[in-house]
């Protein structure tokens, strides 16, 4: 009796309590009953049941009305759906397939959330999508094929996800695309070659995947390209040549990969680049100093390689620099003072390299501030230069120096002090072919060839820098393919690779010598005269020079007295000089055919001969216009035709 009465009393209550429910709960949309088609309805409503709509951070009106061009993050234009916004919503799950059936869409936002499993292949089919964003998920497998077909696409960002396999060709065919970012994948294969297609595009950034192979040469197709970030890959072999002719780039990120090799000069092309990284690489020989044209560079990280030679004086040029790294690299000669003009610079890391000697007052300058909350000026320049051999002799430098990186010099050792003393040569191996060779004074003088010949070269001028220690180079009038008449080099003294560093517009630089104190390269041009080049001061990979005497004389060689006062030349038998303006003999009786020339510690004159019957370097006594050929000179080599000559050396 008991039981009855209870269940008569709560099936009524029980009634009551679910039809309140009932006219409170959200209704399932009815896609029958939409604006828009049903099978985009169906599309919308399966994305927000695979991705667990109930619980987006934001799904207003999402399968609850039968409006779903109100839903949050959805547009429509003409009774369809145009864009789909959900970025960061806290979207988990899959991308179901039926979202393919939005055949207008031409926005899709899904990026930053946890979405799982692979890319559909059927968002191929939104023929009308302009901007794909699915970046910073967890999406696997591979790109599909499809997206090739997304003829209207101009931005593709996949970066951030797990994405698998090679980069399908089938990309090459987008050719609206202005921006491709796949980076932070785990993307495989080489770059293919259909890329080269994308006209139109200015963003490519594939990098922190696994790919492999070269840099390919169709980049250079790509004349819009602003970004090209391939870091952080498996790529081998060198930096083409060729990527100096992408004028429009402004960022080019080649670091964490395999590339060996020098560094490029023609990338001194690049006047609008803005930043470069070339870092963590396998690169090895000297900085082109062509580097320095690049007027509107901020970011330089040359860091983890092997490069070798000096800091080129023309990086005193990059007046928009703010950060700037050479650390962990076998870099020798001492700091440019040049680098004191960097205004802006913030950051400068030199430290674990083979830098020597005093560190220039001019880094003083190198005192980057910005105002703090209570606008006070604060100090925010900040370096690194241990581990390396550098001195310091300036009272207001080293107190500029201990105030900012106390303990900085016991990080110093001294310079090496039994490096081997070596005099550079060059030899005319026949037409457009150079040999550069050594003399080792502190061996018997042996002689050794420097790499192996230049074919296609015709050098003709050498002189080591007085300050940076750099060895440079000039072509005569049949220089290599591709390069004009005229043309300076820096040459690696380790393994005699030319770096070109700039043209001079002369004819034939057929003969070139340092000043001894203001460092400025003096020239002889064959028919043309006596010229001063500022190396320092490049632009475009042409360097400024300045006439000083025109001639229409054939000097073969230059050298300037250690005092700096007068500069030797010599031509047929005859030994000139130019001293305060005016040019006239020194001596008539010179050996002929002398096409170098080198001044020694005690004021005698080295010089190599053009003759095959005399492969010797000798000596001439000046005052006296007469050879010395005492021991241990004259030096015997087994080149029949010594172009230029330089030694840095006292004389033995």
């Amino acid at each position: 009796m008991f039981t009855h009465h209870l269940r008569q009393y709560l099936i009524p209550l029980i009634g009551l309590a679910l039809l309140s429910w009932m006219s409170f709960a959200p209704a399932s949309t009815n896609c029958t009953a939409t604006a828009i088609a049903e099978v985009e309805c169906q599309a919308l409503v399966d994305l927000y049941i695979s991705t667990d709509g109930a619980n987006w951070k934001n799904n207003t009106g999402w399968n609850v009305t039968n409006t779903p061009c109100d839903w949050y993050g959805v547009s429509c234009s003409g009774g369809s759906v145009t864009r789909l916004s959900m970025h960061n919503n806290q979207l988990s799950g899959t991308i179901p397939v039926s979202l393919g059936n939005l055949s207008n869409l031409q926005t899709l936002y899904l990026s930053v959330n946890q979405l799982i499993g692979s890319i559909p292949a059927s968002l191929g089919n939104l023929s009308k999508l302009q901007i794909l964003y699915l970046h910073d998920n967890q999406l696997t497998d591979s790109i599909p094929k499809s997206l090739g077909n997304l003829s209207s696409l101009q931005t593709l960002y996949l970066h951030g996800n797990q994405l698998s396999g090679n980069i399908p060709e089938s990309l090459g065919n987008l050719s609206s695309l202005g921006i491709l970012y796949l980076e932070r994948n785990q993307l495989s294969g080489s770059i293919p070659e259909s890329l080269g297609n994308l006209s139109n595009l200015q963003r490519l950034y594939l990098g922190g995947n696994q790919l492999s192979g070269s840099i390919p040469d169709w980049l250079e197709k790509l004349e819009n390209l602003r970004i090209l970030a391939l870091n952080n890959n498996q790529l081998t072999g060198t930096i083409p040549e060729l990527l100096g002719n992408l004028n429009s780039l402004q960022y080019l990120s080649l670091d964490g990969n395999q590339f060996i090799g020098s560094i490029q000069a023609s990338l001194g092309n690049l006047e609008n680049l803005k930043g470069l990284k070339l870092n963590s690489n396998q690169l090895a020989g000297s900085i082109p100093a062509s580097l320095g044209n690049l007027d509107n560079l901020q970011s330089l990280t040359l860091n983890n390689n092997q490069l070798s030679g000096s800091i080129p004086m023309s990086f005193g040029n990059l007046g928009n620099l703010l950060y700037f790294n050479l650390e962990n690299n076998e870099l020798s000669g001492t700091i440019p003072a040049s680098l004191g003009n960097l205004s802006k610079l913030r950051q400068l890391h030199i430290r674990n390299n083979e830098l020597c000697g005093d560190i220039p007052p001019s880094l003083a300058n190198l005192s980057y501030k910005v105002a703090n909350k209570e606008g006070e000026l604060e100090e925010k320049f900040y370096w690194l230069l241990s581990n390396n051999h550098l001195t310091a002799s300036d009272p207001a430098l080293i107190d500029w120096l201990n105030d900012r990186r106390p303990g900085w010099a016991a990080s110093q050792t001294p310079c090496s002090q039994t490096k081997t003393c070596l005099v550079y040569a060059i030899h005319d191996d026949g037409l457009n072919d150079s040999q550069f060779f050594t003399i080792n004074p502190a061996n018997d003088f042996t002689v050794q060839a420097l790499g192996t010949t230049h074919h296609g070269f015709d050098i003709e001028g050498m002189d080591i820098h007085p300050e940076t220690q750099e060895l440079f180079a000039s072509s005569g009038d049949d220089p290599a393919t591709g390069l004009e008449n005229g043309y300076i080099y820096q040459v690696n003294k380790d393994d005699g690779t030319l770096t070109p560093v700039c043209s001079t517009g002369l004819g034939e630089i057929s003969a070139m010598s340092f000043h001894p104190h203001n460092h400025t390269l003096w020239v002889w041009a064959d028919g043309e005269g006596l010229f001063t080049i500022a190396t320092a001061l490049i632009n475009n990979g042409v360097c400024e020079k300045t006439a000083i005497v025109a001639s229409p004389a054939r000097v073969e060689s230059l050298t300037w007295d250690n005092d700096g006062e007068i500069l030797y030349g010599a031509a047929g038998t005859v030994l000139y000089k130019y001293e305060n303006g005016t040019v006239a003999e020194t001596c008539n009786d010179f050996p002929s055919q002398v096409e170098a020339l080198d001044m020694l510690a005690d004021g005698s004159l080295l010089f190599g001969l053009h003759t095959a019957s005399d492969t010797s370097i000798h000596s001439f006594d000046i005052a006296s216009c007469a050879v010395k050929d005492t021991v241990p000179l004259p030096v015997d080599t087994p080149y029949t035709d010594i172009e230029g000559i330089s030694w840095m050396c006292p004389a033995p």
